[in-house]
């Protein structure tokens, strides 16, 4: 389920596609786990959908974006990286198998199963997001066919 709810989130992050802000307060439980995870925290914004609860905040000069669920457990956290942050052999790949594409987007994804990476290239042609989830390289992320225009 975890996996399912982060996946959904990472769409509507490669896909732009934005969500009705709501005005519920964020559940005790949730907000003492980033408390907890993230007392470093700072410029935190809140968004509830009906599958989970994001945290929008800086730490270290990095924007993050936490994933909870609505028993305050961390789903995921997600951040952009630079392309040199990738592990090299990601990056070789990339300039190997992609060289006439730019990267639009690029980021980690930390959950209880690892680190992730997704990345959005872009040609004058096509756009195309690639995961590492559940392999050690690239292989192309499946974005719904309904989705496919917003990228």
């Amino acid at each position: 389920m975890k996996k399912i709810i982060l996946s959904i989130a990472i769409l509507l992050a490669l896909t732009g596609t934005s969500f009705a802000k709501t005005t519920t307060k964020i559940n005790e439980r949730v907000f003492a786990s980033f408390k907890n995870d993230f007392n470093q925290a700072s410029d935190v914004k809140w968004d509830v959908t009906s599958s989970y609860i994001m945290a929008t905040f800086q730490l270290d000069r990095d924007i993050m974006y936490a994933y909870y669920d609505f028993q305050g457990n961390l789903i995921g956290l997600v951040h952009n990286i630079l392309t040199s942050s990738l592990p090299v052999h990601l990056q070789k790949d990339i300039k190997k198998h992609y060289a006439n594409y730019w990267v639009s987007e690029l980021f980690q994804v930390t959950n209880d199963d690892g680190v992730y990476y997704y990345i959005q290239l872009k040609n004058a042609d096509e756009t195309i997001v690639l995961s590492t989830e559940g392999s050690n390289g690239w292989h192309r992320y499946a974005v719904p066919k309904n989705k496919r225009t917003n990228l």
